[in-house]
């Protein structure tokens, strides 16, 4: 492997300590000179003397952690139900799941740590782009338990030290970065056993977390769990709703939630909205990954490419980029239901909402969006809400 890819935050070059350090060169064979970051880095270990809450959850009879704070409100959105055309709208709030700012990532994190922990880890390494949710919620949970956290980052959208990548740093992640743009590219994975490699030299034990790789069965699992706490619910408010719509980056939250449903006898439909891939490749891969986590889990349930619907006409410039439907729905979620979305992710998700409520497949219907949270994003992007169209 040609590790020409990555620079760090602070010097160009990733070192595990004196003795092991590994040069990393612009892509086009320059120097790439290093934004000036603080080092706040971890040194600490995990402590024995404070035990991680832990249990085995009923529905997927998989190990996971007690981190985040569930269950998460599912809260009625009338005026937002109104505007868009809805028989009634529920938000499922899992922007308030706790640490690290909450978000959907948090249900997955806690059966993948599990597993970490089990194998002896004292650290974590993950990829995925340089504002990742899932990077700043891991990060945040390997704050909480006291392990290390690499971040392999891609550049494309971007290295200011603002939104997540302002988090990790404050949660004591350890970035770099790569020149690789799909995250499904096999070569991501050999620079993350490069730099895993790399630490086992220096005697720690590295787990290495890849959502669209080997950690994709527990987070199918965690939104399993999931369904099973939306069916308690459906059960409080008394019916099913028609769906619910949830964005799409890596699909395990959407995977998961179709195969939790359809395994618990749920008339529910799951919408996926795109925030990356076309809609033939998404569903390919949510479908395989489902799948192979039934044979995991021990499922007899198998999803259908037909048990849920994705919707790739809200990605606009593309991943990671504001749409001027993106940004009309946050304005539109905020307005109506004082919700605070972000323009990347659940601007695109809500955009789609609106846009199916509007003559669409929700016409009507009785639809649960999934706030799955990503917050920081807003602010990542606070410069395209500066319009002349604010009142």
């Amino acid at each position: 492997m040609e590790l020409n890819a990555v620079t760090t935050m602070e010097t160009g070059r990733f070192c595990v300590d004196a003795s092991i350090c590994v040069v990393y060169l612009h892509p086009h064979g320059l120097a790439m000179p290093a934004p000036s970051f603080p080092d706040h880095r971890r040194t600490d270990q995990m402590s024995s003397t404070h035990p991680v809450p832990a249990s085995i959850d009923t529905i997927t009879g998989q190990k996971r952690l007690e981190l985040a704070h569930f269950p998460t409100p599912l809260e009625a959105a009338p005026r937002l139900a109104a505007h868009a055309g809805l028989a009634e709208l529920f938000i499922k709030r899992e922007d308030m799941s706790g640490y690290a700012l909450g978000g959907n990532k948090l249900r997955q994190i806690d059966f993948i740590l599990a597993e970490a922990l089990d194998q002896g880890a004292d650290m974590v390494i993950t990829t995925a782009g340089s504002q990742s949710n899932f990077c700043r919620s891991l990060a945040g949970a390997a704050a909480k338990l006291g392990l290390g956290c690499h971040l392999h980052l891609r550049a494309k959208m971007g290295t200011d030290h603002v939104g997540n990548l302002l988090l990790d740093d404050i949660f004591g992640a350890k970035v770099t970065f790569t020149e690789k743009t799909d995250p499904w590219d096999p070569a991501i994975r050999a620079e993350l056993d490069e730099i895993g490699q790399s630490y086992e030299a220096a005697g720690r034990k590295p787990y290495i977390a890849q959502l669209t790789g080997s950690s994709a069965t527990l987070g199918i699992a965690g939104w399993v769990s999931g369904a099973a706490e939306l069916m308690d619910d459906f059960r409080k408010i008394g019916r099913q709703p028609d769906a619910i719509v949830v964005v799409c980056g890596s699909g395990l939250t959407a995977g998961g939630l179709a195969l939790g449903l359809k395994h618990l006898g749920a008339t529910t439909r799951v919408v996926g909205v795109s925030a990356q891939q076309p809609e033939a490749r998404l569903r390919q891969w949510i479908v395989e990954t489902a799948n192979a986590a039934t044979t995991e889990l021990g499922f007899a349930t198998r999803l259908a490419p037909n048990d849920f619907d994705i919707l790739d006409d809200k990605i606009g410039p593309g991943y990671g980029i504001p749409s001027p439907a993106s940004i009309e729905a946050v304005r539109q979620a905020g307005r109506l239901a004082g919700l605070v979305l972000d323009p990347v992710y659940t601007g695109k998700g809500m955009a789609a909402l609106l846009a199916e409520g509007d003559g669409g497949m929700l016409t009507g219907k009785s639809v649960v969006f999934l706030h799955s949270g990503g917050t920081p994003g807003l602010f990542t992007h606070a410069a395209a809400f500066d319009t002349d169209a604010r009142p």
